[in-house]
């Protein structure tokens, strides 16, 4: 579990992330990041597009549009996502007519979005200060 809470402090923002994690050894080695912890590109925009209720067809034609064809996500990688952030309560489906079902995210899921675009933020402050 993650928590993102920015701050301001004598008209100073300031971002605390506090990351709860459970860290269990097998065998010496520890396991993997949690799950959402952050988010891959395809992760990001599919769950931008669920700013408002659309389906699946839809998603993948938003995204396109949004990064003028630079991200592409297949049906298979959209469907796999959808059915985890289902499973994850980042997102819920709000209504199915046959096959054609469409989604919406949940405050959850807006919290999700939010702290990983702060987070790319941070790391483009972080490449200004070094570089420009």
């Amino acid at each position: 579990m993650f928590v993102c809470i920015t701050h301001i402090l004598d008209n100073v923002e300031y971002r605390q992330y506090n990351i709860y994690v459970d860290i269990r050894h097998i065998g010496g080695a520890v396991l993997p990041r949690l799950k959402f912890q952050t988010l891959t590109e395809q992760m990001f925009y599919i769950l931008l597009c669920l700013k408002d209720e659309c389906c699946g067809i839809d998603i993948m034609d938003k995204v396109s549009q949004m990064t003028d064809g630079r991200v592409k996500v297949g049906s298979g990688t959209l469907y796999n996502l959808l059915e985890q952030f289902l499973d994850s309560g980042i997102i819920i489906q709000t209504k199915a007519d046959g096959r054609r079902r469409n989604y919406v995210l949940t405050d959850k899921g807006r919290d999700v979005l939010r702290c990983e675009y702060e987070r790319l933020c941070t790391q483009a402050e972080d490449y200004r200060k070094m570089f420009l």
